[in-house]
């Protein structure tokens, strides 16, 4: 799972990873954005006192108000924060998304720089309401489209992707998770779910140890309960985290979420798998 470098320290004055990656960049200055230049992508960086206030915004490039963007929402992997969204959207698409990162619940270091996602009803309740709060504030700051929201995470964020998900299912387009297994727990809003049948994309390294039978049964078992629309791609390895499962990522959303999108499948561009920490 060494995808990501724990940064030193996380706050907004602080070069994030993309920015000191990227030759031009834009800096979040309070309420005004510096631009270096046009074409770079940027994040931007809540930090406010309360949790569920702290999330990180990921604009694309050439970043257009006359059109509305799918909107994004980043469940970071346990031991990081809501800035792992600088890290992964590029490699999902510079282009396509607004995306905002958020916070898990429950800090794991002395000075509050990694975070874990809990699953008690309090953290679990928490969440929810950091996830409309990040969907309000990128729909009062940005161009988006309320109807495609999709939730999204890796490990375990991508369990708490699904749940969350699953909790309010008429707020949003799909939910994707790479390498998180279906939340445990009872149901409480079964009709619901079947009337909505929600999309959804799980994305599995073949040697997570996660990977196996008793445990894809189980989740399927959920899934037929709840009528969700299940696709799930398997990938060589013990990490989800690659070029390729971050291509379909994107694929993903604009066949099963954008639905205007002319994507058609071709062998021209055809690629083999490549760990993400290779690029």
């Amino acid at each position: 799972m060494g995808r990501f470098h724990k940064s030193m320290s996380w706050n907004s004055s602080t070069e994030s990873e993309s920015d000191k990656q990227a030759p031009h960049s834009h800096q979040w200055d309070g309420d005004n954005v510096i631009s270096n230049s046009s074409n770079a992508f940027f994040s931007l960086a809540d930090t406010w006192s309360h949790n569920t206030s702290h999330r990180s915004f990921f604009l694309p490039v050439h970043y257009s108000e006359s059109y509305q963007y799918p909107l994004v929402l980043w469940f970071h992997s346990n031991g990081f924060n809501e800035h792992q969204i600088d890290q992964v959207m590029p490699h999902i698409s510079l282009r396509n998304y607004v995306g905002v990162g958020i916070r898990g619940t429950k800090a794991v270091d002395a000075v509050g720089h990694r975070f874990d996602w809990h699953a008690s009803p309090a953290s679990i309740a928490t969440t929810q309401e950091a996830v409309n709060q990040a969907v309000e504030a990128a729909a009062e700051r940005f161009s988006i489209n309320a109807s495609r929201v999709v939730l999204a995470g890796y490990r375990e964020g991508g369990t708490m992707a699904l749940r969350t998900a699953m909790r309010e299912p008429d707020r949003f387009a799909g939910v994707i998770s790479l390498g998180g297994r279906m939340p445990s727990g009872s149901i409480r809003n079964m009709e619901q779910l079947r009337q909505r049948r929600m999309p959804m994309l799980w994305q599995w390294g073949t040697e997570n140890a996660q990977f196996n039978q008793q445990n894809l049964k189980t989740d399927f078992q959920l899934c037929m309960a709840i009528g969700s629309r299940v696709e799930v791609r398997q990938y060589p390895g013990d990490d989800e985290m690659t070029t390729i499962a971050l291509h379909d990522f994107d694929e993903w959303i604009m066949r099963h979420v954008v639905a205007d999108s002319s994507i058609q499948d071709s062998d021209l561009w055809a690629s083999s798998p490549t760990l993400y920490s290779s690029n």
